[in-house]
C-alpha cells in the first residue's frame, strides 16, 4: 500500500510531541495492538497485529504484517483500515449517499445504495416486490471490479432495506474504497495533521 504525502504526514505527527489544534481533530494516538477487541476482530479473516489510529472521533484498524527484505531487513506493509466511529457505542463508519455505486442482483436489476460499510449496505429495493431473507449480488463501485457478496436481510423499512455482508471475498478491496472515500470526506482531519507536523 502506498502513502499519499497527507498520510506520511499523518504517522509523523502521530509519532512526534506536538499536539494537533482544532474543532475536528481533537484527539490523536497511534499504538499496535495484537489483541483486538471483539469488534474489530470479527472483520478480519486472520487477525494479527494491527496498527490503531485514533483520531477525532474514529478509530481506524489498520492490518499490519512483517515480512524479511532479501537483506535480512524488517520490512512492515500495512493494509487498508477497518474505519469505526467511537462516538460512544463503537460502529463501522458509513459511507452516505455514494453516487455511481450500485449492487446488481443475479436478474440483473440494478439496486441504488444509500449507506455503505464494510459489514453491509442500505439499498433501495423499491424494484422487488418481496425481498428474501438472503440473498446475493454484486457490489458496484467505480474504478473496482465487481464484488460478489451475500448479504442477509436486516430490517426493512418501506423500500429501503439493511443487509448485513455474510460473505464477501474482496473485503480488502471494499476497505481500500471506504478508506479513500473515508480520506475525501474528511479533508480536514488529513489537512490539519498535515498542517501541524
Amino acid at each position: 500500500m502506498e502513502f499519499t504525502e497527507q498520510e506520511l504526514a499523518f504517522f509523523q505527527q502521530v509519532f512526534s510531541e506536538n499536539t494537533l489544534q482544532g474543532d475536528d481533530v481533537n484527539t490523536t494516538g497511534l499504538s499496535l495492538r495484537s489483541e483486538l477487541p471483539d469488534y474489530v476482530a470479527s472483520l478480519f479473516e486472520q487477525p494479527g497485529l494491527c496498527m490503531l489510529a485514533e483520531v477525532g472521533h474514529f478509530e481506524l484498524w489498520f492490518p499490519l504484517s512483517l515480512s524479511l527484505t532479501a537483506n535480512g531487513d524488517l520490512q512492515p506493509a500495512l493494509e487498508a483500515p477497518e474505519i469505526f466511529e467511537a462516538l460512544g457505542q463503537h460502529r463501522s463508519w458509513r459511507f452516505d449517499n455514494p453516487t455511481s455505486i450500485y449492487l446488481l442482483t443475479d436478474d440483473g436489476r440494478k439496486l441504488p445504495i444509500h449507506s455503505l460499510s464494510s459489514t453491509g449496505a442500505v439499498i433501495d429495493a423499491e424494484q422487488i416486490k418481496h425481498a428474501p431473507q438472503r440473498a446475493t449480488a454484486k457490489l458496484i463501485l467505480p474504478d473496482y471490479p465487481p464484488m460478489q457478496l451475500e448479504m442477509q436481510k436486516a430490517r426493512q423499512q418501506g423500500s429501503l432495506i439493511a443487509v448485513t455482508f455474510i460473505r464477501n471475498t474482496n473485503k480488502k478491496q471494499l476497505r481500500q474504497f471506504l478508506f479513500d472515500n473515508h480520506k475525501q470526506g474528511y479533508q480536514e482531519i488529513y489537512h490539519s495533521l498535515a498542517a501541524h507536523s
